[in-house]
């Protein structure tokens, strides 16, 4: 998959300071600058006077060699590296994590002149001296003093890596006898061309660059040392010195200067000639602020998250892995693209923001995540940097209602067919108030299925449900499916079982994938393999660890029933909206006053779940759940599974069918939902499917009677309601043509005339009883809300 002319967010860090304690800018020049030329000059004496003092020197040299490291450890010490994180196919760079940005390079990688430019400059006795450079201390005394401030050093580049690897920046008296002791032995330990390589991969260069392949890109984008001119290779090499200094970036006459400094030392030491140093003088020098590439902001972080829990902080900031994600590049500009048109389409309708997450249900792998509507944008509505997908907590609206059915199922041997109640009531919230819930269309429908529920994103039958099962039953069944998540149960009601709970969309979405893959959870990844510095796969997540949580029957028929939802012969609400051509399950979720609305939905090989609302929480008009995220999610899994095969589920051992008294009608659903027994009218057959055991065993002879459906409430408290809604119900108030017979205790009332009903006549027969006898299917203990 490819989408042209997409343009993923990018951006950009300038790293003008290193991160260094005690704000030290430069290698060598310092606040102390009278203690280091002190102690340059005791260096001097002490080494100088070793003919005379022979004795007295080993000895001092014995009482500080004492405690220092072992000069092997120049080779062993790890060397922070940077952190690289790609994309799935490690083409496409998203963010490097590092505390010192750096990429290690052989010296045969070095050309011969970065070489010869930094021994000129540095330490032009490299090549023969000890370790330690007795004249060149004298040279920088007397220079030093003579000029009264720090002009040069007399550290050789042995003693540079000694400080910066082994003993630190500390400039003391003491520290500077130990480096030069530990100089003199790494260069009896290495050879001269493996201190100058592990000098090249070590020292500081400025703009947060260690090493001189990281100088090298961050000032002017150069790759492969080679092709650096002299111009570039004498402008890195004079920098060491003192780095904040010579920033070409924000002085660049003084690294101009610094520049000719090094191309005079190159011509004195043979290495050019002079000619050819003035004449490299006037080579032009470009450079630009050093910069940090960042794409698919959110989803990075998110993996950065990951990457610190498996290794630690300082293992993912110094440890030079190299990450590939599970993003799939085209995909999440894909996303990014679909997520900014579908939402600047509904600016009118005050939508400004949303969120998205693609995965594959099978492995757990994130494909795609947009956190936001753009990153980079920071308003009251589209607060950008802020991850929708991954922090925020939202009300998930009637998303959640597919745990509060599956734990009707799990728990009081609910099925696909069972029947339940869209009929209205009013019962105290448990703070002295009326609770008194209605559908988002206001409408009563009576007695519907659980299937009819689901696809029509009924309210009052899943609050039915969560009476029956209780709060805590719920939240037992969404930590079941691997959310750890909790809420303070003591302000639960009612409306929690649907979606008044405040959820992640990431949380939603992974356990929406414990349905999608048949029962068994994979923990959501957004790493594919972690690959250590020398190429070894540390991490590999390639082959996840699935543990089966629920029953793959209940995760069928689940399934099998949000799959009305996308087709427009299944469901009349969303179907017309949500079919991308092919069997896909989905549920859509709306919250009060319309601050959330959400889809989440999925084939067998992809799940995609998306989020649409404004930050501050401010109300979107005029909106649906279906019009909303219900059409971004179609026309872009449309996208994401064109190329895919076109597959569902097959029907796991264990699954019986049944022909039930159900209306089959896209507007009906109406029945009893048991074995159509003789009041069942004709036409309501249809055939249902349910874990074995759980299937209906009795005919629906209670339910239909002779005086029509006998309607009894599921609990004593609400059948006063119920008595109402069927009053309403008989006199053709909530019929909505669904319903053609009496209600029991009760009769159509005989038109007038006129053919309108006749005022004077009222229910005949005797009210339903208040104390009803019990359901056909006995709810279990409930909590009270």
């Amino acid at each position: 998959m490819s989408v042209k002319g997409i343009t993923p967010g990018r951006a950009y860090r300038a790293y003008r300071f290193p991160q260094r304690s005690g704000g030290r800018m430069s290698r060598r020049v310092s606040a102390v600058r009278p203690v280091r030329a002190f102690a340059g000059v005791l260096t001097a004496v002490l080494l100088s006077g070793v003919a005379f003092v022979g004795v007295a020197v080993a000895a001092t040299i014995g009482y500080f060699a004492a405690d220092l490291p072992a000069a092997h450890d120049l080779a062993t010490v790890p060397i922070p590296l940077a952190t690289h994180i790609y994309d799935r196919t490690g083409e496409h760079l998203l963010y490097t994590l590092a505390d010192e940005r750096r990429e290690l390079v052989s010296l045969s990688a070095v050309p011969d002149k970065m070489q010869e430019a930094t021994v000129s400059i540095e330490d032009k006795t490299f090549w023969t001296n000890p370790g330690v450079d007795i004249a060149g201390i004298v040279r920088a005394v007397q220079a030093n003093n003579a000029s009264g401030r720090i002009t040069q050093g007399g550290s050789t580049i042995t003693q540079q890596l000694i400080k910066t690897r082994l003993l630190g920046d500390d400039p003391t008296f003491t520290r500077k006898i130990k480096e030069a002791i530990l100089a003199v032995e790494a260069t009896r330990t290495f050879s001269k061309q493996q201190i100058l390589e592990m000098y090249f991969n070590q020292i500081y260069y400025g703009n947060q660059a260690y090493g001189l392949k990281a100088a090298a890109a961050t000032y002017f984008g150069v790759a492969d040392l080679s092709q650096l001119t002299l111009g570039q290779m004498a402008l890195l090499a004079g920098l060491p010195q003192a780095p904040s200094e010579y920033d070409p970036i924000q002085n660049m006459p003084a690294a101009l200067a610094r520049r000719a400094q090094v191309l005079d030392a190159m011509a004195d030491n043979g290495y050019i000639t002079q000619t050819e140093a003035d004449a490299t003088k006037t080579e032009k020098v470009t450079v630009s602020p050093a910069t940090t590439s960042l794409y698919a902001p959110h989803f990075t972080f998110r993996v950065r998250e990951q990457l610190i829990n498996e290794l630690g902080e300082k293992g993912a900031y110094r440890g030079g892995y190299t990450v590939y994600s599970t993003l799939d590049w085209n995909m999440q500009q894909l996303a990014e693209k679909e997520v900014k048109d579908h939402v600047d389409a509904l600016k009118g309708n005050n939508v400004n923001n949303a969120a998205l997450i693609t995965m594959d249900p099978t492995t757990g792998e994130v494909l795609a995540y947009v956190g936001s509507y753009d990153y980079y944008m920071h308003t009251a509505k589209v607060q950008g940097d802020y991850d929708h997908a991954g922090i925020a907590l939202r009300q998930p609206g009637s998303t959640f209602k597919l745990f509060t059915y599956l734990t009707g199922m799990l728990k009081a041997g609910m099925t696909a067919s069972t029947r339940l109640y869209d009929i209205q009531f009013t019962m105290p919230d448990g703070s002295g108030k009326a609770y008194s819930p209605k559908d988002a269309t206001k409408e009563q429908h009576g007695p519907v299925t659980i299937r009819q529920a689901l696809r029509e994103s009924l309210n009052l039958p899943a609050l039915m449900v969560t009476r029956t099962v209780g709060v805590d039953a719920i939240i037992d069944t969404v930590h079941q499916l691997g959310i750890n998540r909790d809420w303070d149960r003591s302000r639960l009601g009612l409306s929690f079982g649907i979606g008044a709970g405040e959820m992640r969309l990431i949380d939603m979405a992974s356990a929406y994938q414990v349905i999608a893959n048949l029962g068994v959870r994979v923990e959501p990844t957004m790493i594919y393999k972690i690959v250590d510095p020398t190429g070894k796969v540390v991490k590999d997540y390639s082959k996840p660890d699935g543990k089966r949580v629920l029953d793959q029957r209940y995760a069928w028929v689940m399934d099998d029933i949000l799959k009305d939802n996308t087709n427009p012969q299944g469901s009349f609400v969303f179907g017309p909206w949500t079919n991308i051509g092919r069997p896909a399950a989905l549920k859509t979720g709306t919250t009060d006053n319309l601050q959330d609305v959400l889809a989440i939905g999925f084939t067998p090989q992809r799940l995609t779940a998306i989020w649409m609302g404004n930050s501050d929480n401010s109300e979107m008009v005029g909106i649906s759940s279906a019009l909303g995220p219900g059409v971004l999610w179609r026309d872009y899994m449309k996208t994401v599974v064109g190329g895919l095969p076109v597959v569902w589920y097959d029907r796991p051992a264990g699954i019986v069918d049944k022909v039930v008294c159900v209306n089959p009608a896209l507007l009906g659903g109406n029945g009893s939902g048991d074995l159509p027994g003789p009041g069942c009218p004709a036409s309501f057959r249809f055939t249902e499917h349910y874990v074995e055991g759980t299937e209906p065993k009795n005919n629906d002879s209670a339910f239909y009677t002779s005086c029509g459906i006998r309607l009894i409430a599921p609990f004593a408290d609400w059948q006063r309601d119920y008595n109402a809604w069927a009053a309403g119900a008989v006199s053709g108030a909530y019929s909505y043509g669904r319903f053609s017979w009496n209600i029991c205790g009760f009769a159509p009332r005989p038109l007038s005339p006129s053919g309108s009903p006749s005022p004077s006549n009222g229910p005949s027969g005797p009210p339903a009883s208040s104390q009803p006898p019990q359901p056909t299917r006995p709810p279990q203990p409930t909590r009270r809300p």
